[in-house]
């Protein structure tokens, strides 16, 4: 069913040049590429939840189909940053009305604040780590076992097999769609500290990348290379920092409930962050150099 779909979708966005992701300077794929991923998705568990396959409850659920479409319709027209993240919003506090995660039990207004900023984030969080083939797909791999969600797992594994082949990318469709449904479907608490920690991954690539900017004088919402992954693909390949990053998301998971895990995933990323901007300023500085050598020869 789910090859049946992104065959259909293929043809269609190749044909109509819709839904393609085309190279450029950030990107390393070398020819356009379906943005379908999401789409393929959300029309299989439609079909497999209408056939009594998978979770019926999907069906009825707005947020589902709320953060599909402001994927879909980004995906389609590149929103601007501040569109998205208002349409965001929005559907983070209807959800704050069907759940909440809380900082402080006794009071209900801060638990809905947190709550859906927690929501946004959670998405653009795993839209972000969408960076590299395999990476979203394999982590939320692991997210999906931890649930025991054994369906969703295997459409996972089929999608991450046409992702690595550069059939298809997951677009914010998917991505915020997948980090959805991995929100919805945790059992591993309602407490926000213990929540960050099991997501640990993907909130310390969004964290980070907002941090380094502020720090290194950046548009933090500004695009570029120097996300974790990006460094860890450029030091240790592809499939070496995949393993890294799967490991280290099953590592916060397991910590996440545990007395001494905030300490623990503190210290792990306050580690990482130091290798990266150290990392980072050594790339600059090699570029700064470059320019320069380069400015001499043409002089």
């Amino acid at each position: 069913l789910l090859f049946a779909f992104n065959y259909v979708l293929k043809v269609f966005s190749m044909k109509t040049g819709l839904l393609l992701e085309y190279p450029d300077e950030r990107k390393n794929h070398k020819k356009p590429v379906p943005l379908i991923g999401g789409t393929v998705l959300f029309l299989t568990l439609l079909t497999l939840s209408n056939l009594g396959l998978y979770n019926s409850s999907i069906i009825r659920d707005p947020i589902f189909y709320l953060v599909f479409i402001i994927g879909f319709i980004d995906d389609l027209f590149e929103l601007p940053y501040y569109t998205k993240l208002m349409l965001q919003i929005a559907v983070a506090v209807i959800y704050t009305n069907i759940n909440l995660f809380y900082l402080v039990p006794e009071l209900q207004l801060i638990n809905k604040i947190v709550t859906a900023v927690f929501f946004v984030v959670i998405l653009n969080a795993f839209n972000l780590i969408d960076g590299v083939n395999g990476l979203l797909l394999g982590i939320s791999i692991v997210y999906s076992l931890l649930n025991f969600d054994f369906t969703f797992t295997f459409l996972l594994f089929l999608l991450i097999i046409l992702n690595f082949n550069e059939k298809l990318f997951m677009g914010d469709s998917g991505a915020f769609l997948i980090a959805y449904l991995l929100l919805k479907n945790q059992n591993v608490s309602h407490s926000l500290i213990n929540l960050s920690i099991y997501f640990g991954y993907p909130l310390y690539e969004i964290a980070s990348s907002f941090l380094r900017r502020l720090l290194l004088g950046k548009n933090p919402f500004k695009p570029d290379r120097y996300h974790l992954h990006h460094i860890g693909v450029e030091k240790l390949g592809l499939l070496s920092f995949l393993v890294c990053a799967y490991l280290l998301s099953l590592g916060f998971s397991l910590i996440s409930s545990k007395k001494l895990g905030i300490v623990i995933y503190l210290v792990v990323c306050s580690i990482l962050f130091i290798v990266q901007i150290i990392r980072i300023r050594r790339l600059n500085k090699f570029e700064s150099m470059s320019e320069r050598n380069n400015s001499n020869l043409e002089l």
